[in-house]
């Protein structure tokens, strides 16, 4: 006894190009806008700058410290590197001497 599919519809694939919900709107929550090139250049300037205002930087203690963990866990990660090389090298030099007699 076969199975028959039922009278319905191919499933319909959704391009990449088609939206999933209408027309893209900008991350402010506005509709996107339709003026000049120029215009829009600085709408998008203004809004990097807004978002610039937001940005909490830094202060000089804090960077060093950063700076000081990056530079310690950079130093640390290359001497580990360093030694396994060194083992490796010396294990590689007996094989090759164990080979040569």
């Amino acid at each position: 006894m076969a199975r028959t599919r039922k009278n319905r519809p191919p499933a319909q694939r959704r391009s990449i190009a088609q939206p999933v919900a209408g027309r893209a709107k900008s991350q402010s929550g506005g509709e996107p806008s339709s003026r000049g090139g120029i215009r829009r250049v600085g709408s998008f300037v203004g809004e990097v700058r807004a978002e610039l205002r937001k940005v909490d930087f830094p202060n000089r203690q804090q960077t060093m410290a950063s700076t000081a963990v990056v530079v310690g866990a950079c130093i640390i990660v290359g001497l580990y590197l360093y030694g396994l090389d060194r083992v490796f090298a010396e294990v590689a030099q007996r094989i090759v001497d164990w080979q040569n007699g």
